[in-house]
Parts: structure tokens; sequence; C-alpha cells
């Protein structure tokens, strides 16, 4: 049985991809739902689940562009100082997973919520969705595990 968690964590894989994202924000949010909402032929009550998870996951991806923008600014800041201060990383990555708590949480519980509601069929398309991207995303895995755990 595949664990709520990774379904999650592929969320928050798409969420900090979204980084580069910021830089272009005239691309849309499909991180392709359309194709995993296919995928698991979901019922009129899974329908709107799915929706209000892909709702939360969406204002988390904002949520970290928004963020992605502010630390490049601040970033930039301390490097065009003549002794930059690279403290400050450290810093922005405590103050981009604090800000993203609450909005983490929301997602991880509209999808754990999805989760429950799945046939086993769906559970197996759910983890060869989860599987396809995680081998798509590659080293960047565990980079972002070294992000978003500390290093942990």
């Amino acid at each position: 049985m595949i664990a709520p968690a990774r379904i999650f964590f592929v969320a928050l894989l798409l969420a900090h991809s979204c980084f580069s994202w910021a830089a272009t924000p005239q691309l849309s949010f499909n991180f392709e739902f359309e194709k995993l909402e296919q995928a698991l032929k979901l019922t009129p009550a899974q329908k709107d689940q799915y929706e209000l998870a892909v709702g939360a996951t969406k204002r988390m991806l904002l949520q970290v562009a928004l963020v992605a923008v502010r630390v490049k600014e601040k970033l930039a800041e301390e490097l065009a100082k003549p002794r930059p201060d690279f403290g400050v990383l450290a810093d922005l990555r405590r103050s981009i997973v604090e800000e993203g708590r609450p909005l983490r949480r929301e997602a991880r519980e509209q999808w754990r919520k999805l989760y429950d509601m799945l046939d086993q069929d769906q559970v197996e398309a759910l983890r060869r969705f989860v599987d396809e991207r995680l081998d798509h995303l590659g080293l960047l895995h565990n980079f972002m595990m070294g992000l978003v755990l500390g290093g942990r």
C-alpha cells in the first residue's frame, strides 16, 4: 500500500520545483493534475475531495512561488554586499519551511482524505503516477529532501 506521506511528498516536490516557476509566472498550475484525475477514474464524491486536494496544493504552490521571489531578492541583496553573510541562506530556508507549514498541512490533509476514499485499483493507479513522477524528478528528489528535511 502506498503511504499517504509519499503522495504528499510528490506534491511537495512539485511545489519546490515551483521556484523556477516564480521567474515565469505565465506558466499554468497544471503539474499533470489532469492526467492523475483521468488515471484515478474518480467517483463524484472522490472528485469533490480531489478538487479540494488540488486546490490546497495550488495554494501551497502559489505561496512557494511568492516566497521564492522574496528569497531571490534577499539573496541578491546579500550577494551585493562586500562580505555576504551566507548564514542568511539558513535563515531563508527556515523562513520558507515555517511560512509554508500551514498550507503544506492543509494540502497533506486533503490528499490523505482522498487517499482514504480510493479503492485498490485507484491506489495502484496512484502508485504508478507517483513512481512515474519520482522517476521524472530523478536527482531532484535527493536535493529537495535536503531542503525539506534540512539534511536529516
